[in-house]
């Protein structure tokens, strides 16, 4: 009997991207699959959309939270709305992705081959140049500032990446899990709130025994879009605090080194012209120095 997986979209005001997504979802070759959205507290604008456009898109469950509750809290409901059907694989798309026909199919055969695999990464491109990759395995380095990374990272593809490997994180915007690690594990950590909550799930996951594997035969297309402005300036803030809490429980050895590597290089970035960014770095880790979790304002 073909294993049934439970795939959850997470909108918050992208209702096209949150439809493509589906539509690609129900072009899946694979035979047994649940679709669910969960809206994140949406303009109701976008709410309206999306529902106009599940109406024609039957079997597919609609989540509403009423308050938007950042990347953390929201994936954690579309974990709920997962295991709430039952199937034994749950996979959580953000709502400007794709996905290949056969991608679930890939999948699902990997973790049917290994009893011990919790959770997987896609081979993920840019949706605006569909052969060059965004994603091909995540990881943190172990020196210096300690940074989350991609391999492959604006790379074409060119058959580099073809091996079943074991990763340090799957990417959360397509996380492919195990229905039995998400009720051991939980979801998502708060305090996080946004950036480095899926190296941190994924590092609980491995701590717990379970191998955490990128798998190329799935594809998916993500439409990257850069921040910028006050957006940009928020993403370093969270980095830089976000990425002292992940090293002080998952690499506490590493903690104080990438600190001080941190703030030394506060002169370096602004020499090179950088200096917003090595200072906003900076106060993420005063932040985290004073304890501050959850949702940063500014």
């Amino acid at each position: 009997m073909t294993a049934c997986v439970a795939a959850v979209v997470l909108h918050y005001n992208r209702p096209a991207g949150a439809l493509a997504c589906i539509d690609s979802l129900r072009a899946s070759t694979h035979g047994a699959f649940e679709l669910a959205v969960v809206d994140n507290g949406s303009s109701p604008e976008a709410r309206a959309q999306l529902v106009a456009g599940l109406a024609d898109r039957h079997g597919v469950r609609l989540v509403m939270l009423e308050l938007n509750r950042g990347y953390t809290g929201g994936m954690n409901a579309a974990f709920e709305a997962a295991l709430a059907t039952g199937a034994p694989f749950v996979w959580l798309l953000a709502d400007d992705t794709y996905v290949a026909p056969d991608a679930m199919g890939a999948l699902v055969a990997v973790f049917e081959n290994d009893a011990r695999v919790g959770v997987a990464g896609a081979l993920t491109y840019y949706a605006s140049v569909p052969d060059r990759i965004w994603y091909a395995g995540g990881y943190v380095r172990p020196y210096t500032l300690g940074r989350a990374m991609h391999r492959g990272l604006d790379e074409q593809d060119q058959a580099q990446f073809r091996q079943v490997e074991a990763i340090d994180y799957a990417n959360g915007s397509s996380l492919f899990a195990r229905r039995e690690v998400v009720e051991r594990i939980g979801g998502f950590d708060d305090v996080y709130f946004t950036y480095w909550e899926d190296a941190d799930w994924c590092a609980r996951v491995s701590a717990a025994g379970w191998k955490v594997l990128f798998v190329p035969a799935a594809r998916v297309w993500h439409h990257v879009t850069p921040d910028e402005g006050a957006k940009l300036d928020l993403a370093r803030l969270y980095d830089g605090r976000n990425r002292m809490i992940w090293h002080a429980r998952n690499r506490p050895r590493r903690l104080w080194p990438v600190v001080l590597w941190t703030l030394a290089s506060v002169p370096v970035f602004a020499l090179l012209g950088r200096g917003r960014e090595g200072w906003l770095e900076a106060r993420g880790v005063f932040a985290f120095l004073r304890g501050r979790t959850g949702r940063m304002h500014d």
